[in-house]
Order: structure tokens, then sequence, then C-alpha cells
């Protein structure tokens, strides 16, 4: 089975829809919420089609992934506009 999809057009579709609707306000929430509105906005029907392009954003950073309690896990939108802030360590020495 070959797959084709245009994977990076269907990320900038799902990004500006999700970024309109701001997604990111509403917190984790599970696959299968994510799963629907990529339905909707892409028109795919296929499963494993909808499953391969979620992977992709979530390798891209689209979407920040937390392990729940139980064996499942919960997905975050991640606002674009916001800064990209790199943690630094310093160190202070007293003489």
């Amino acid at each position: 089975m070959e797959l084709k999809l245009d994977l990076l057009f269907y990320k900038e579709k799902v990004v500006k829809y999700l970024t309109r609707k701001e997604a990111w306000t509403h917190g984790f929430l599970r696959y299968n919420l994510f799963k629907k509105m990529i339905k909707h906005i892409t028109k795919l029907n296929n499963n494993y089609e909808l499953r391969v392009l979620f992977l992709f954003l979530v390798e891209e950073g689209v979407f920040l992934k937390k392990k729940t309690n139980v064996r499942s896990y919960l997905y975050y939108y991640v606002n674009p506009s916001t800064p990209k802030i790199t943690p630094r360590n310093t160190t202070i020495t007293f003489d």
C-alpha cells in the first residue's frame, strides 16, 4: 500500500485552522478529538492516513504529547505565535 500524502500541505491547512480556532485554549485533549478536527479540515477519510498525518504533526512540534496514568496520551496544540524560549544554565561563583 503506497501512501501519497502531501504532509506539508496538510500541515499548513491544519495549523491555519487550529490557530484560527485558538485550539491551545482547550488544553490537553485526546487524539480522537484532534482526529475529528483534522478529518474535517483535510477531508481525509482513511484512518491510517489521518494517523500518519497526526504523527507527522507531533514530530514537527505542532502538538505536545503527555502520558496519562493509564496507557494513553493527551495532546496539546502549541500556539505558533508564542516565542521559542530556550533555557540557559548560568553558574555564578563567588570568591
